[in-house]
């Protein structure tokens, strides 16, 4: 058994010399969908002892899915690959005012000339939102809902606002498709090559925020491909009648149908499926103490996480430790995606002051 280091079990090489490959799903398709090249693959792997040990695990692994990118990484970057050449040249999606998957898709998109038209709905403040926002601002043209009742009218404006003259697509929030999970199912057969690559064991179980399902409905198909009986512990991090079990079967079952079209057929395997919602806390986008506690460990380690996603997931590793020996954090934060705030922007202003008056207790300093 190879003993692992504080540094990554297996770093970006060139593609000749590194022995992972990183593209495994295309190895088995016999007509793939196609696929832009935007991801730095594969994002290294880590193991983390004295993490392990503060969350009372033997093993900690974190892949770093934060890293698996030039310019910036995240586990919407992975999704993209596949889904921005079957998009139009105007894009409409949702999220919240600092979706990380809105800001990804905007950065993304742009130089492709694919330009996004989100609606984004009210979430607390903080730095993190405001960073995305901004960088959302940057490169799409979002319409700004002041509360979830005027969602409906902004995303019809959204539609309203994209040219009668481009081609026209709708992708739902965070990406959650068939054809985005594809991303996952590749980042988990990726996964299991590097740690069969330096022989190491599986881990018992995997914990992934859990908001619009796609990166667990992927991931959850790919331990089925692997013949995995690892659990895949997802972490809801909105409300729970939106981050269901329901919603993440149903996206797998959708992309295992997309895999049989493309020429592989996949069965659910031994790799199970648990919702955990107890790391909620108020809401979405709402801060806990465990979230914050969470953030302040890891940045000790020299990772940095979001109080609406990753925190939140990292939280629930406690609790798992007694249940799961060998844990895997799978992080899908990237700070780089993130600009300077634009304070001068009229819709950064109304966005901040509609946030601030729905959540006063909250307000950012």
């Amino acid at each position: 058994m190879t003993v692992l280091s504080q540094s990554s079990i297996i770093h970006r090489q060139s593609s000749i010399a590194n022995p992972v490959s990183v593209l495994p799903l295309l190895e088995h398709l016999r007509a793939p969908p196609a696929r832009l090249d935007l991801c730095a693959l594969p994002s290294p792997v880590e193991s983390h002892p004295a993490l392990a040990r503060r969350w009372g695990a033997d093993v900690l692994l974190i892949k770093r899915d934060d890293l698996n990118g030039h310019a910036f990484g995240g586990n919407k970057l992975r999704a993209l690959e596949w889904l921005l050449p079957a998009a139009g040249s105007s894009i409409v999606t949702m999220g919240g005012y600092g979706s990380t998957w809105c800001a990804a898709l905007a950065r993304a998109g742009a130089p492709r000339g694919q330009r996004a038209y989100p609606a984004l709905f009210p979430q607390p403040w903080s730095p993190v939102v405001a960073g995305a926002l901004s960088t959302t601002l940057r490169h799409a043209n979002p319409v700004i809902a002041g509360g979830w009742l005027a969602l409906p009218l902004a995303l019809a404006n959204a539609w309203r606002a994209a040219p009668r003259n481009r081609a026209i697509s709708w992708i739902p929030a965070g990406g959650a498709t068939a054809l985005g999970c594809l991303g996952h199912v590749n980042a988990a057969l990726e996964f299991a090559g590097q740690l069969r690559h330096q022989d190491v064991d599986r881990p018992d179980a995997i914990v992934v925020p859990f908001g619009s399902g796609g990166t667990a409905a992927g991931l959850l198909v790919g331990l089925w491909m692997c013949g995995w009986e690892t659990e895949l512990c997802a972490v809801g991090v909105t409300d729970p009648w939106f981050a269901s079990r329901r919603r993440v079967l149903s996206l797998a079952r959708r992309t295992i149908s997309l895999l049989r079209t493309c020429g592989h057929s996949v069965t659910p395997g031994r790799a199970g499926l648990r919702i955990i919602g107890e790391q909620l806390g108020g809401g979405y986008g709402h801060p806990t103490e465990a979230a914050v506690e969470a953030c302040a460990v890891m940045a000790d380690a020299g990772l940095t996480l979001d109080v609406t996603y990753t925190a939140k997931a990292c939280a629930a590793l406690r609790g798992l430790a007694g249940s799961f020996r060998r844990l895997t954090f799978w992080h899908t934060f990237d700070q780089r995606l993130l600009s300077q705030p634009m304070e001068e922007h009229p819709l950064f202003r109304e966005a901040r002051a509609h946030a601030e008056s729905s959540w006063p207790h909250l307000k950012s300093t």
